[in-house]
């Protein structure tokens, strides 16, 4: 299975040093998907609905982010955080959507 990571830099240096693969752990906030998180995400159209609201392209085995602040409130503001899943995964998301927000830096998807 390969690795899908969800990232938000901790500052714009870092997102600088992410853009040139030279981030380190400590510059960045992460969440691994694990097991079928990002099969059960796939599945209720979480991505989806992300890409309709900022025009993102988001898609399995590619990078894509969510860096525009208008774009972060939107996903913020709308409720795909509500959407039935079995697990927690949704508020670790909704945490760093914030993240991004407070910090002025963007959502990466390493998938």
């Amino acid at each position: 299975m390969s690795s899908r990571t969800i990232i938000v830099p901790i500052d714009k240096e870092a997102e600088n040093a992410l853009d040139y693969d030279e981030a380190t752990p400590e510059q960045l906030i992460e969440v691994d998907l694990v097991g079928n998180e990002f099969k059960e995400l796939w599945d209720v159209g979480f991505f989806h609905a992300l890409n309709d609201m900022t025009q993102a392209m988001i898609d399995n085995f590619e990078s894509a982010e969510i860096v525009k602040k208008e774009d972060l409130e939107k996903v913020l503001n709308s409720d795909v955080f509500n959407m039935p899943v079995s697990n927690d995964i949704l508020e670790r998301l909704k945490v760093l959507f914030q993240e991004a927000l407070e910090r002025g830096t963007g959502v990466y998807f390493f998938f």
